[in-house]
């Protein structure tokens, strides 16, 4: 016998020996391909899986708490009459813009109210165009005058949302204004202003777009 073949023959014995020990170690595979035996998620779903679908030591992974949002605060700031429909209009608007505080817009509101009024006492083109819609700002002109001083007594400015809705991706706001002797020409005053912003816009500014008087 050549030592060529000698050699052969004490491979094929180790490697023999090599698959035997390793067939008794890890288990006979069957010829189908084992990716099959497999979910998309890698379980063997042929092998015996233990159910902790109600183990109480894994409920709280398998089901996890949710904090669910918190509703805003409308007290004092909606017009009660008018709730239903502004919440409705909020949620909408909180979808599109989650960011947006109902409490902090009507306390600017508030302010604009009395920056609008004395930019237009002061003539102050300027301050008008930063804060009233170029499509409107002729339209107020011819009204500003109804105005004059805005007294000291700001406090007793009355503010209350009336509606909010949202038009294409603009936002639409009503706030309604009352107040007794808040200028010194409008002994009671009651005017419902619209302010309106785009929801495409980075520019936090709202623009007072149309003023209604309710009779």
């Amino acid at each position: 016998m050549s030592g060529q073949i000698l050699e052969l023959i004490i491979f094929a014995a180790i490697a023999f020996f090599i698959i035997n020990k390793l067939i008794s170690t890890l288990g006979k595979t069957s010829g189908d391909d084992p990716a099959k035996n497999n979910s998309f998620f890698g379980e063997n779903i042929g092998s015996k899986l233990k159910d902790v679908t109600y183990s109480a030591s894994t409920a709280s992974i398998l089901k996890p708490k949710f904090l669910k949002a918190s509703k805003p605060n409308l007290k004092g700031v909606v017009l009660e009459e008018n709730k239903e429909a502004v919440e409705k209009g909020l949620q909408e608007v909180l979808d599109k813009v989650p960011a947006f505080d109902i409490q902090r817009f009507a306390n600017g509101a508030k302010l604009a109210f009395q920056m609008i009024v004395e930019s237009a006492l002061q003539n102050d083109e300027k301050q008008l165009e930063e804060l009233v819609d170029k499509r409107y700002i002729d339209s107020f002109k011819t009204i500003a005058s109804n105005y004059g001083n805005f007294n000291s007594n700001d406090n007793k400015l009355e503010v209350y949302i009336s509606d909010i809705y949202l038009f294409g991706n603009n936002i639409f706001i009503k706030v309604l204004f009352t107040g007794n002797n808040i200028t010194d020409k409008i002994k009671n005053l009651q005017e419902e202003w619209t302010f309106s912003k785009s929801t495409l816009s980075s520019d936090p500014t709202w623009y007072l777009t149309n003023i209604d008087r309710p009779q």
